[in-house]
């Protein structure tokens, strides 16, 4: 069933890496990954790159979601590498029809595990320990009770999602419509004229040095001015309002890809089919198929 609403279910997990900052996927009820695995930490991908690491890895996953799928109730567990990750089912009409993965994080306070020790003990042999040890201590920390508390709200958005399937209105579309970044009151900032002038020329290939000029700043003013009011690098905001743009085009338009990248400025459709994927978890032509649907 959740087949029908990978569009709608990416953006609700775009959302919930925003804010928690975890890595995230989302799978049916027979645990096949319904969408792309967002977020995931570097530590992990090392022990998913390697084959009987890997193993190891989706027999956590399995036996863990076996828990939460009899339940039905939110799941947190702790994986073999000694990492914090938890399920929250989705129910509808009280049956199983996925579930969130979250997780990859270390709770604080607690004593970190012998990653050595770790290592030796499933695969006995030798990896590069350094860089594993290096990424560990990259993984985000967070109290036992921060934990209950985004499972308590993931809980909710999966009844949301139920809701929104029952009644076929995706809410989320409504909030994204009404609070769009150039909405967003920039009259007495020092980069008011940089906003505009990005929306009104985004088909250009803007450059940092021009947009900087507009404002009067030097380019090192401008992209602290500019990352402390948009929350984004100069770049990530112009690719982001290019995405914008574009999907705008996959929408309403039979355009192909190449004509589209050049509508928003970027001449490499190689490029632009990259850029999409990163920022939307999916490729422009799965993007037009699935709005069609």
């Amino acid at each position: 069933m959740l087949h029908k609403y990978k569009r709608e279910l990416l953006k609700i997990q775009e959302e919930i890496v925003d804010m928690t900052k975890m890595a995230v996927v989302i799978v049916d009820d027979e645990g096949n990954y319904l969408t792309e695995k967002s977020n995931y930490s570097e530590f992990c991908k090392i022990f998913r790159k390697n084959k009987e690491l890997s193993s190891f890895c989706e027999k956590c996953d399995v036996k863990a979601l076996s828990k939460a799928f009899l339940s039905l109730k939110p799941y947190i567990y702790r994986c073999h590498a000694g990492l914090v990750d938890m399920i929250i089912p989705i129910v509808y009409q009280s049956e199983l029809i996925g579930a969130f993965l979250v997780g990859q994080i270390l709770l604080e306070d607690e004593e970190t595990f012998e990653l050595e020790d770790i290592l030796v003990e499933n695969v006995g042999k030798e990896f590069n320990i350094k860089k594993i040890v290096e990424n560990y201590g990259f993984l985000k920390k967070v109290k036992y009770s921060e934990l209950q508390s985004i499972a308590s709200i993931l809980h909710y958005t999966s009844v949301y999602i139920s809701e929104c399937i029952r009644s076929k209105k995706w809410y989320n579309h409504v909030v994204e419509n009404n609070i769009k970044e150039e909405r967003v009151e920039y009259s007495h900032s020092q980069i008011s004229s940089a906003i505009t002038y990005i929306n009104e020329n985004i088909k250009e290939n803007l450059h940092l040095e021009s947009v900087a000029a507009l404002c009067n700043l030097s380019i090192s003013q401008f992209s602290r001015v500019f990352k402390k009011e948009t929350g984004k690098t100069f770049k990530e905001y112009v690719l982001i309002k290019k995405i914008e743009k574009a999907k705008h085009f996959l929408e309403i338009t039979s355009k192909s890809l190449s004509e589209i990248s050049n509508e928003i400025g970027i001449e490499d459709s190689s490029y632009f089919t990259k850029v999409f994927k990163k920022y939307e978890r999916i490729c422009p032509k799965e993007y037009r198929d699935m709005f069609q649907k």
